[in-house]
């Protein structure tokens, strides 16, 4: 059933956030330089060139391996890597243009290659399983000791990214194959029962949702727009359905990711001769707080992701031609690292 959700005032009185809890114990921690912690970075590289990899990077001596992956299994990940997560003793790599997701060691080194008959685009991770959108409209969930798909359940069109909050999965549907067609541009988010794995709802929210993070009470779900009239949105979505009204200057953020109760991320658009306004945008929900730029640093870099990192908040940066980079910040915008990536960096876990 479709749910058209009231709209209301968001405030620290309706609601405290907290992080969405977790039946896997073993989760790593952020790296840190005296305990020798260690990030990986997914390249996805040029679209269709078989150029995705791996970056490894070691905080104890600032060192950065390129192709950390075919150094650990003689051959690459192939075209098109787009999402990466690391879940008790293993890593899970969504390998869109081969169809696989890659299921590695902490170390890089390949477990199994899931076939998947369809291009996986994003993951998440509970409660032993780990849970795919493929592009062709389902959601598949993979039982993380046999390795295999052992249910798929039908959402909408073209899902993107995905994310647990309670028993549920809350999956944003683009729609995005059905651009210049009179479908056009899906927008709504499927709601998946976790215990049934079965979509128990659809909520209408803004076109074009691509990117979902959870807050532990729901999630915020930004949508891109269509890329000319109508302008890209942020959205908050309770767990039990119900839209809440965001502040006007966080609306319209386009990548994002939650971290220590805080929403961090940024507004990256272009105009029709490729002029780009950026902005750095973070929102505390609890407080009200929005922060224009949150990163302190006077030479930010051009963004390409975000993504949170144990307590820190990585930005990564990309001129689409050329190696990118990754920065790494604190909660309170400081720059604590920088580093070298591969192209296209997509994604950036911690292990320990």
């Amino acid at each position: 059933m479709k749910a058209y959700a009231r709209f209301l005032l968001l405030s620290a009185a309706m609601f405290s956030l907290v992080a969405c809890s977790d039946d896997d114990n073993s989760q790593p921690v952020p790296p840190d330089a005296e305990k020798g912690g260690v990030m990986y970075v997914l390249n996805s590289g040029d679209w269709k060139s078989n150029n995705s990899s791996l970056t490894r990077y070691d905080a104890s001596t600032g060192e950065s391996v390129q192709g950390y992956f075919e150094q650990q299994n003689g051959r690459g990940l192939g075209n098109t890597a787009n999402d990466m997560i690391v879940y008790g003793s293993k890593m899970y790599i969504a390998v869109a243009g081969e169809g696989t997701i890659e299921v590695a060691t902490l170390d890089a080194k390949s477990l199994k290659q899931i076939e998947c008959g369809a291009q996986p685009r994003y993951l998440a991770a509970y409660g032993g399983k780990v849970y795919a959108t493929y592009y062709d409209g389902y959601v598949a969930r993979i039982d993380t000791n046999s390795l295999v798909v052992d249910a798929k359940v039908k959402v909408g069109r073209n899902p993107e990214q995905l994310a647990v909050c309670g028993n549920r999965l809350f999956v944003a549907n683009s729609g995005g194959m059905d651009y210049n067609t009179e479908i056009g541009y899906d927008n709504t988010v499927s709601v998946v029962d976790l215990a049934s794995f079965c979509e128990v709802d659809k909520i209408e929210v803004a076109l074009n949702p691509a990117n979902v993070v959870s807050t532990g009470d729901g999630v915020f779900v930004a949508s891109y727009g269509n890329y000319a009239d109508v302008p890209s949105a942020l959205q908050y979505i309770s767990k039990g359905g119900v839209q809440y009204v965001l502040p006007d200057a966080c609306r319209q953020m386009t990548e994002i990711c939650y971290n220590s109760g805080t929403l961090y991320g940024f507004l990256s658009q272009y105009d029709a001769n490729w002029n780009a306004t950026i902005k750095y945008i973070s929102y505390n929900p609890s407080t009200g707080v929005v922060d224009v730029p949150w990163i302190k640093e006077e030479q930010k870099p051009v963004p390409y992701k975000v993504c949170a990192v144990g307590e820190y908040v990585c930005v990564t940066a990309s001129d689409y031609m050329n190696d990118g980079d990754v920065h790494l910040y604190d909660t309170d915008g400081m720059l604590v690292s920088k580093f070298s990536a591969g192209l296209n960096p997509v994604k950036v876990v911690a292990v320990e």
